[in-house]
């Protein structure tokens, strides 16, 4: 008896199940990629960052607080006294008694326009503290770039450190694998090992110096979480060469400082000159009303005026004239030192900053088609047997150490930058 055999069509529903459960775990996967795309934190330029150190509200404070108070002392200066305003009354008594009423108003007039040339100081001054203010966004400018850069190179070493340990990691497990089927050497695996435990101890002392960089960074910032977890982007090399040095010198005289010493000159001159003016009197002017109660004559009413000079017998502003002239000369001395300090640090700074560029250039141009084809030499030789170990690990290690003094160098070069651009004045926005 021949056994019944049955035919089980197989279901299409197990299929459709399935694709529908790949279909949803895509779309899920890229709603959460979206979010988290969207969620992440956008990348800090070097613009951010500058602007972002500019914008805060205690260095506005400090800057513009400081503007207001030469204002201040200017306005101070240059105020008119106040008008006076008086009433007197004389009396006599007995048959032939009178009544005499005085109100008057008397306003002194400063002849020599002193307290006018006071003000005009103190408006110098002002402007003196507006460029001084000038100045220290100038100073926080280069330090936020000096931070941001820094920031950049640990990043890029970072990097270059997790390429050298991924490159060892693919390697120890292919040389597992080897070893296992009985084709490598346990000494192979094993002094793998020793490469990886080399590069993570370097990566993670990276990312330590990455920490500290990026925490100095925030510092400088005062900004909030969003800002403070961002990673930086940009350039670490220089994007073109500086201009000529005849140029420099020429951008270098109208630094912020020094055109606020040619304002603090200019204050003190306009003292100096309102000083040697004591020998011009002030004018006081008076002029009123004048009652006189007759008694039983009956009462009159007229009118007052008077004018009167101060007498200078004595020069009461010879104090301020000392003050005047030495604030004039301590100014001048200053910006005399500042000037020559850049005329002679000018050129060396140019120097600097292009020959660390050009090197810098040259050494990633040359070391970088040589690293990458000596690790594939390497790699293939090794595969093929007629390399070592030693000279697969000679290879990685020495290209990463390529790319990490190629790192330094461009570092350099671009903190060199820096310096010649806080030298001339450039960079303020």
């Amino acid at each position: 008896m021949r056994a019944a055999r049955h035919h089980v069509r197989p279901s299409r529903k197990p299929t459709v199940a399935r694709c529908f459960v790949v279909a949803m775990a895509t779309l899920l996967f890229a709603a959460t990629a979206s979010a988290q795309e969207a969620d992440a934190p956008a990348a800090l330029t070097e613009r951010d960052v500058v602007s972002s150190a500019l914008q805060r509200a205690p260095l506005t404070d400090a800057i513009e607080g400081e503007v207001a108070i030469e204002e201040g002392r200017g306005r101070a200066a240059s105020a008119y006294p106040n008008p006076q305003l008086s009433y007197m009354r004389e009396q006599t008594f007995g048959t032939f008694g009178t009544g005499e009423d005085y109100l008057s108003v008397a306003q002194v007039i400063d002849l020599g326009n002193r307290r006018g040339l006071h003000g005009e100081a103190g408006d110098a001054r002002a402007r003196a503290a507006r460029r001084e203010g000038d100045a220290s966004r100038l100073a926080i400018v280069a330090e936020a770039r000096l931070r941001f850069y820094e920031v950049l190179y640990r990043q890029d070493r970072v990097a270059a450190l997790e390429g050298w340990l991924a490159r060892i990691a693919e390697a120890l497990a292919i040389v597992t694998r080897r070893e296992q089927r009985g084709d490598a050497a346990t000494y192979d695996r094993r002094r793998l090992e020793r490469e990886r435990a080399v590069a993570t101890g370097r990566l993670e002392t990276e990312r330590a110096a990455l920490e500290r960089a990026s925490a100095r960074l925030r510092a400088l910032l005062g900004a909030g979480a969003g800002v403070a977890s961002a990673r930086v982007t940009g350039t670490l090399l220089p994007e073109d060469e500086p201009v000529a040095l005849a140029s420099l010198r020429a951008s270098s005289s109208s630094r912020p400082d020094l055109l606020a010493l040619d304002l603090r000159i200019e204050a003190a001159s306009l003292d100096r000159t309102a000083a040697s003016r004591w020998w011009v009197p002030d004018l006081r002017l008076e002029g009123g009303w004048k009652g006189v109660d007759l008694g039983r004559q009956g009462r009159t009413d007229g009118f007052l005026l008077g004018a009167s000079l101060s007498i200078p017998l004595w020069d009461q502003s010879s104090g301020l004239a000392r003050i005047a002239e030495g604030e004039a000369r301590a100014a001048r001395g200053r910006r005399a030192l500042l000037e020559s300090e850049l005329d002679g640090e000018l050129g060396g700074a140019r120097s600097e900053a292009v020959r660390l560029r050009r090197a810098a250039t040259e050494f990633r141009e040359q070391s970088g088609a040589a690293s990458g084809d000596l690790v594939r030499i390497a790699s293939a030789g090794y595969e093929g047997g007629e390399l070592g170990l030693l000279e697969l690990l000679d290879a990685y290690r020495g290209a990463a150490d390529d790319s990490l003094s190629a790192l330094d160098m461009e570092h350099a070069a671009r903190r060199a930058r820096i310096e010649l651009d806080r030298l001339t004045g450039a960079g303020l926005p």
